[in-house]
């Protein structure tokens, strides 16, 4: 066995190795292409310059809520330090964070394992496991929430696990309370670590029913015992929860007189046309991320045309026509009359005056494809309420045809391709494994993709050995953090499947805990062959 100083000495040295591949990614590798991010970076210098949270460029400077505050604030501090709009310091702060996170999953790890004389090495090997992870790494050099989204929910996970192991009732408490706050807190960077903060709920909840003795009447005994001060423990967590949500809800109240505790379903602004019917439409068919650039992103500031749209999203040609006229209307909407075109002499109104009225008045099967308006660098596109109307309508057609291919078939391909995507977005080798045919040479895709596939079967395949490796315990306090592990993950890939936009990115935040399953696992597998 390892000296106690000597697996410091390897941990330090592995948090050394995490820092500095965190710090050569941050340094060689920046991306400032999300919008996303320019929007945090935006409202960040609004808040420094303007003193009003809004994304707004240029005067006048209106308040907005479609996003949350806690990223903007995050790098308003590091702005305010280091100069604004500054992001490499920005990236270099989020390695640090993420290395942070390296050592939250050794820690989960040496208090997750039940083996007192295993606990160190799976902490080391889960260390290893988080620190050389190129899915999470990545996201340093971007201006993005997935870092600090990561150390939250680790750092959740760790106050759980302190409360459920505290000493004293009244200690669980004040460690039931921090665990809220810190919900709260990581809800005001992303929207769906919600779902974490319902993951520690629900652990919490079904430790009422955690059994100690076989007897139905003990049973019910103990389960009458525990209640109140399960109850007790699930509203502290509760109301600290809501009050970090607070400031913020009363802001939107007082701002725009509208209860918004978090922000607006697709960030849709007041008053804007939410494109809702669009989007049960896009669900009846979008199941990869390939799409989410010419069909969602798109929508508003560019042209959407049939020509980017795979045959799946048409159940018949009829149903094809129907969809290029309304895309039709969204490329070329109706533009006002100007003085000039108001004392011109009119046109004959039997023929339309040039080609895109033509196209505009007829529109057949190729509407909606490109042409050459597509080139136009801001062209002038618009989704009105009756476009939207007409896609609503589609959407429920289609659903009515199939409903198991909607509500079965479509989330479930979103979510293996969720979670079986290479996660290689952001490096200059980024894209899709398939078709092989189209991978390109000069990026060296061949080799990285692979590669980067590869390693998410590796992540996965520890993942379960080491959630056997609970699950076989037989112990009721360990299998706890199992099912922790599985409320933390699989509601996050249901949730996501059903939605519109399957961004791989969404699924980062598992891979810490398939690194803390992983340390548990080959630790175990370390025992077994030094026995």
């Amino acid at each position: 066995m390892w000296r106690p100083r000597s697996k410091w000495t390897v941990c330090a040295l592995l948090l050394v190795t995490a820092f500095s591949f965190r710090f050569y990614i941050a340094r060689f590798f920046p991306n400032d292409n999300p919008q996303d991010g320019r929007d945090y970076a935006q409202m960040a210098r609004n808040l420094l310059e303007h003193h009003v949270f809004t994304l707004a460029a240029e005067p006048p400077y209106e308040p907005t809520l479609i996003r949350l505050p806690g990223y903007p604030i995050f790098l308003a501090g590091i702005y305010s330090v280091f100069g604004h709009g500054n992001n490499p310091a920005a990236r270099i702060t989020q390695a640090l964070i993420d290395t942070a996170s390296c050592s939250l999953v050794a820690l989960l790890a040496f208090y997750w394992e039940p083996d007192a004389k295993r606990k160190r090495v799976a902490a080391i090997i889960a260390l290893t496991l988080a620190a050389v992870c190129p899915f999470t790494t990545i996201y340093v050099a971007t201006i993005l929430t997935e870092v600090p989204a990561i150390f939250f929910v680790l750092a959740l996970c760790l106050l759980t696990t302190f409360a459920f192991e505290a000493s004293s009732f009244k200690r669980s408490l004040w460690w039931w309370s921090a665990t809220g706050l810190l919900a709260g807190i990581a809800v005001f960077f992303r929207p769906d670590s919600g779902l974490f903060a319902a993951a520690v709920g629900l652990t919490l909840v079904v430790t009422l029913f955690r059994p100690r003795e076989n007897t139905e009447a003990s049973w019910m005994k103990m389960l009458r015992r525990r209640l109140p001060g399960v109850f007790a423990q699930g509203a502290v967590l509760s109301i600290a929860f809501l009050l970090a949500l607070a400031p913020w809800t009363i802001r939107n109240w007082r701002v725009f007189h509208k209860f918004q505790p978090l922000a607006p379903t697709h960030a849709a602004t007041l008053g804007d046309i939410d494109a809702r019917g669009y989007q049960a439409w896009l669900r009846t068919w979008v199941d990869d991320q390939r799409y989410i650039l010419p069909a969602i992103w798109s929508l508003g500031d560019q042209h959407i045309t049939l020509d980017n749209l795979p045959d799946k999203a048409f159940d018949s040609p009829e149903e094809k026509v129907r969809v290029g006229h309304l895309l039709n209307l969204y490329n070329h909407p109706p533009r006002e009359k100007s003085e000039s075109e108001e004392t011109a002499p009119a046109t004959n109104q039997d023929e339309p005056a040039n080609q895109s009225d033509r196209e505009h008045r007829q529109p057949s099967e190729q509407a909606g494809s490109s042409d050459e308006s597509d080139s136009e660098e801001h062209p002038n596109v618009e989704m009105t309420q009756e476009i939207d109307d007409g896609f609503a309508q589609i959407a429920r057609e289609r659903t009515a045809r199939a409903p198991l291919r909607c509500y079965l078939w479509v989330p479930f391909k979103r979510a293996v391709n969720l979670w079986f995507d290479t996660h290689s977005e952001y490096y200059p080798f980024e894209g899709e494994l398939f078709p092989w045919s189209d991978l390109d040479d000069s990026i060296h895709q061949q080799y990285w993709l692979p590669l980067f596939a590869g390693l998410v079967w590796i992540y996965t395949l520890l993942g379960v050995a080491g959630g056997w490796c609970l699950w076989r315990s037989r112990d009721v306090a360990t299998r706890r953090w199992l099912l922790l592990i599985a409320l933390l993950i699989i509601p996050r890939i249901a949730f996501f499947s059903t939605i519109e936009n399957p961004e791989a990115r969404y699924m980062v935040e598992i891979f810490p805990f398939l690194a803390v399953l992983g340390g548990i696992a080959l630790a175990r597998l370390r025992h077994v062959r030094t026995s």
